[in-house]
């Protein structure tokens, strides 16, 4: 699992930038098998015509071919991140049950199998 950062007009430190990323590693057992990349946009979208300051969190990435994608504003960026992340991993998790059940459904056992073939039941 790689994380790169992509940060505009917002100034973060090591450790904060150290606490995104554990954050964010905790989603690595959904995706054991492949290589996921996630990116976190970090921005400050502040301005007079606004009328206030907004911490934009944005994160995205595509696990097996689904793309999720969360956005959060706040005037606090620590609070923005907390909640991006929260909706991220509920997206993450949902889709994880999502391929769970879809294998399960999909798969018969080979007795199944056999008994279908000379159409008969169990």
């Amino acid at each position: 699992m790689k994380i790169e950062f992509h940060i505009k007009d917002v100034v973060i430190t090591a450790k904060q930038k150290a606490l995104f990323e554990k954050k964010l590693m905790k989603l690595k057992k959904y995706c054991k098998d492949e290589s996921v990349t996630i990116d976190v946009y970090l921005k400050d979208e502040s301005s007079a015509e606004k009328g206030g300051v907004d911490q934009t969190v944005e994160i995205s990435t595509v696990i097996a071919g689904e793309k999720i994608f969360v956005t959060e504003i706040d005037d606090r960026l620590l609070r923005a991140f907390a909640r991006a992340q929260k909706a991220f991993d509920r997206q993450v998790n949902k889709l994880h049950k999502q391929r769970i059940e879809k294998s399960h459904s999909g798969s018969d056992s080979y007795i199944s199998k056999a008994l279908k073939a000379l159409r008969l039941k169990k």
